[in-house]
């Protein structure tokens, strides 16, 4: 490995250079998705992503993350007695201290506890933003995915989505246009969390099962094949930062792009039901 010319260690100067080859501008509103592995040998790791992010959209940008909680009790009700009442002991939902969930990687929980970032106060569909508009993005809506929630905001405000050497399948706007589409037969989830005042009854969009039915029409990754119909509209451009394929995305012709492709997906057609 030391004498692979391949193997190159990537600098903050570094990404920063190749976010701006990609399109990323100073005042940008930006969501970010990180792969640190797709990025290879990063010097300073996830903390180095940070500073060359906050290096591109300068002081008057603003970075949002999605950070769910570790461990969330989403799935309880359908688990075994014994583990449920485990759960019953579980530490209740604090903004400012419950972790990020793990399997999104390490940039959501970096961004959470960036000295001067904010996190929505949702159990489970939490967001944090670091950067001027972060109050701004940052909303207690009873509907995190709807129009009043972070990614509404992000749509309102002019917003951008960087997959950093993320895949297309964690464009996790996609699930906006979900909740924003007008069709009949949207599923929700019903799930229990333990907040400061005790356990409050939620129900939110089933972004995990699947909130349409996808499996009619053989789609196994609905979010991926969103993001490929924003992609084919022209709402994203793909290029690398370091040796890692990245995607920059416009908000709004994301949703849009979204939208319409689940309106014509699941709206029946005229003379026929269901």
């Amino acid at each position: 490995m030391l004498g692979d010319p391949r193997f190159r260690p990537v600098t903050r100067s570094g990404i920063a250079r190749g976010v701006r080859g990609l399109g990323v501008n100073a005042g940008d509103v930006l969501m970010v998705h990180v792969r640190l592995s797709a990025l290879g040998w990063v010097v300073g790791g996830i903390d180095t992503v940070v500073l060359a992010l906050r290096d591109v959209v300068g002081p008057g940008g603003t970075l949002l993350a999605f950070c769910g909680w570790d461990d969330s009790p989403y799935h309880v009700k359908l688990w075994p007695e014994s583990w449920r009442q485990a759960y019953e002991e579980m530490p209740a939902f604090d903004p400012a201290v419950s972790s990020a969930r793990r399997d999104f990687g390490r940039w959501p929980e970096r961004l959470r506890t960036w000295p001067g970032a904010l996190r929505s106060s949702h159990p489970e569909v939490s967001f944090a933003a670091l950067g001027p508009q972060a109050g701004e993005l940052i909303t207690q809506a009873e509907d995190p995915w709807g129009p009043d929630g972070s990614l509404g905001r992000l749509v309102e405000l002019g917003g951008r989505v960087l997959l950093l050497g993320a895949p297309l399948k964690t464009l996790t706007l996609c699930h906006h246009a979900e909740a924003i589409a007008n069709v009949e037969g949207k599923r929700f989830h019903e799930y229990r969390m333990p907040i400061s005042t005790g356990w409050r009854d939620y129900r939110t969009l089933d972004t995990f099962y699947g909130s349409l039915p996808y499996d009619g029409h053989g789609i196994t990754h609905e979010v991926a094949v969103l993001a490929d119909q924003a992609v084919q509209s022209g709402a994203g451009t793909e290029g690398k930062v370091g040796p890692a394929i990245s995607w920059l995305f416009e908000a709004r012709a994301t949703v849009d792009a979204g939208v319409e492709w689940i309106e014509r997906t699941f709206t029946p057609r005229s003379g026929t039901s269901g």
